[in-house]
């Protein structure tokens, strides 16, 4: 059967980032495409993938690639904030008269829902490596789809579909994009995304958990190391970013990761995300040597009520001592923030800001908290009255293209004062002009500075 997947422009005006910065931050490989590309090729299928953001396709532009392929079966990822475009891209697969199928995180929270729209024959919830070639098979057989775990339609409603041992899967699919299509402002071309784990125990109120986030699964570091290498030899890969939840969650396998880099010669760069109070100095020391230039930090906040209120189970005394051990054995580190969290007050705002400022970090996000579905966040706004409790059903109905209100009146504001606090410095040159290594990072870095300077309120301090 001929498949189509699609990531389509988001049309989102609910992203946790502020729009200045969301749009220069790049595109990045889908990770979940490239997984199930490879498991339907396995099963025989034909696949046509399209990534409307790295290709730069309008709907038009999908509809004539579908036109060219004839897709019989079209699936489409989806965020909550992401649900106007992935509903357009549905639309336009109905005019070729494809099935279509809607997946992704988004459909684990609501999944019935989004049968509201027409174009939208079957929701997806659980594994997609899974869903997607078994109900290609169904189709391209006898047609009978409703024993597929994890499919969802107006007649029947099957629990979500297991998640799968990523090795078990086979490594994701890269050709039908070309990497250097791809860009991000923190990453050297070529690059590109891997990830070498699933799953996270903790209960962050602020993140939503999948199914496949409920329990961890480990690839083997030979598996790892092996994808690693063949990234480099057969697309000149020059840094690879891992998007598990926590890189370092078992430290024995890290170790072994880093010893087995060495042991191939295998001359990359990469990072990871963690967790403060899972790293320790002769961890970090060895993933350094290994070629790890960058640790991305999910800090949050600098006051420790709000980090509580968060379930964060860290202290401002364990992140401080994180970073500046990072640093120390050279390795660059990048801290996610959260501003405009419920009740938060100036000082707390403030105390996030010092916090960003006076640990050693390279580089700093400030997201805007934002009550996604299926978060304690969002019971918390819903039940504080800050959301409206229907609010994400009107959204994705289409019924409502209002941003869902921010939890603190200035919250925006606070973000963008604190990029300005927080990049504005003298201190701060050095590591941004050596982000500015292709014409496009440049130019993403100067025009976000830039933007970032319009849009202050107020004269620019601390430089």
């Amino acid at each position: 059967m001929r498949v189509t997947l699609i990531r389509n422009h988001d049309f989102c005006n609910n992203s946790r980032q502020i729009d200045l910065v969301r749009k220069r931050a790049g595109v990045l490989p889908h990770l979940g495409l490239s997984y199930m590309h490879t498991a339907l090729t396995k099963r025989g299928h034909q696949v046509q993938t399209l990534d409307a953001q790295a290709l730069g396709l309008t709907s038009e532009g999908l509809l004539q690639a579908m036109q060219e392929f004839q897709p019989g079966l079209v699936g489409v990822t989806a965020t909550t904030p992401s649900v106007p475009g992935a509903v357009e891209a549905c639309r336009v697969a109905k005019e070729v008269d494809a099935i279509t199928i809607l997946g992704g995180p988004h459909t684990e929270v609501m999944d019935v829902e989004n049968l509201y729209h027409d174009c939208i024959d079957y929701v997806g919830v659980g594994e997609g490596a899974t869903i997607m070639p078994d109900l290609a098979d169904a189709l391209d057989g006898d047609g009978d789809v409703s024993g597929i775990p994890g499919l969802v339609s107006r007649e029947f409603h099957n629990g979500p579909a297991e998640m799968l041992s990523l090795e078990e899967i086979g490594w994701p699919e890269r050709e039908s994009t070309p990497i250097e299509l791809y860009h991000s402002i923190m990453a050297d071309k070529p690059f590109t995304t891997m990830i070498s784990s699933r799953g996270c125990p903790f209960q962050c109120s602020f993140c939503f958990k999948q199914a496949v986030d409920k329990k961890s699964m480990f690839r083997t570091p030979e598996d790892v190391v092996g994808e690693m290498q063949y990234l480099v030899e057969r697309f000149g890969v020059r840094e690879i970013m891992f998007y598990d939840d926590i890189f370092t969650m078992k430290k024995k396998r890290v170790y072994e990761i880093c010893e087995l880099i060495g042991k191939r010669g295998l001359k990359v760069r990469w990072e990871a995300p963690t967790r403060v109070d899972l790293v320790d100095e002769k961890l970090l020391a060895a993933m350094a040597r290994a070629g790890c230039v960058r640790l991305r930090f999910g800090i949050e906040s600098g006051d420790q009520d709000i980090l509580l209120k968060m379930r964060k189970e860290s202290d401002t005394g364990v992140i401080e001592e994180a970073v500046r051990t990072a640093k120390r054995v050279g390795i660059q580190t990048f801290g996610y923030f959260i501003v405009g969290w419920i009740g938060e007050s100036e000082t707390q705002f403030r105390s996030t800001v010092d916090l960003a400022r006076d640990i050693p970090l390279d580089f700093a996000s400030f997201y805007t908290a934002t009550p996604l579905p299926g978060t304690q966040l969002h019971h918390e706004a819903v039940a504080s009255g800050l959301t409206p409790d229907d609010y994400w059903l009107r959204y994705i109905r289409g019924e409502s293209d209002d941003r869902i209100g921010f939890l603190v009146e200035d919250a925006e504001e606070r973000s963008r004062e604190a990029y300005r606090r927080f990049y504005y410095r003298w201190s701060k040159v050095p590591t941004l002009a050596r982000r500015m290594t292709d014409p496009t990072m440049a130019w993403d870095v100067v025009s976000g500075l830039a933007s970032l300077m319009k849009s202050a309120s107020n004269h620019v301090r601390d430089m």
